[in-house]
């Protein structure tokens, strides 16, 4: 017996199929793919994820953000921070995947607030670097960030039952797991 997973993308939606017989030729605006029994394929199961990740990103509108509010390449930023304490703005960069005018603009942006998030100081192992780190502004800026945005998840999930919940999280425990043996 196999197993269809089919897509319109006319509706945007996805629905399993279980049949013995051969899989039908797929007509305009729909995909057919095929798994075996394990279930659907890494691919699917990643394109996924992805498209999730998208929609929780866009469920909060860019325009909404109010004067002060952080960017959210600022969050990650002070997110990098929290998790290492000092480091050196070009690892930050790196880590960011910005180039160094972004970097500077960020840093900028972030040291100059009216109570800073960030202090800057020379590395005192080599001048020509600098080191970066949180400030107790920035430790707060960080947690309502997070604060908000969790607030917003809770919105979505409680759409889910107990049961599923606890799957998601158990998931969630293991992909934080792959995710921190690849780092």
């Amino acid at each position: 017996m196999s197993a269809s997973l089919i897509w319109n993308h006319a509706t945007g939606s996805r629905s399993r199929k279980r049949s013995a017989k051969p899989p039908v030729r797929p007509r305009e605006g729909r995909v057919i793919m095929m798994s075996n029994g394990t279930g659907v394929r890494l691919e699917e199961t990643a394109h996924n994820l992805f498209e999730v990740l998208t929609q929780l990103c866009l469920a909060t509108p860019r325009g909404r953000r109010r004067m002060g509010d952080l960017k959210e390449v600022e969050f990650l930023s002070l997110a990098i921070l929290h998790q290492h304490q000092t480091m050196i703005v070009g690892d930050i960069q790196r880590l960011l995947g910005v180039l160094p005018a972004q970097m500077s603009r960020i840093i900028r942006s972030l040291e100059s607030r009216e109570r800073p998030y960030i202090h800057c100081r020379i590395n005192p192992t080599d001048k020509r670097k600098i080191d970066v780190c949180l400030t107790p502004a920035g430790e707060k800026a960080l947690l309502d960030y997070q604060a908000q945005n969790v607030h917003a998840l809770c919105g979505l999930l409680r759409h889910l039952s107990d049961e599923e919940r606890d799957d998601l999280n158990r998931l969630l425990e293991k992909l934080q797991g792959a995710l921190d043996r690849g780092s």
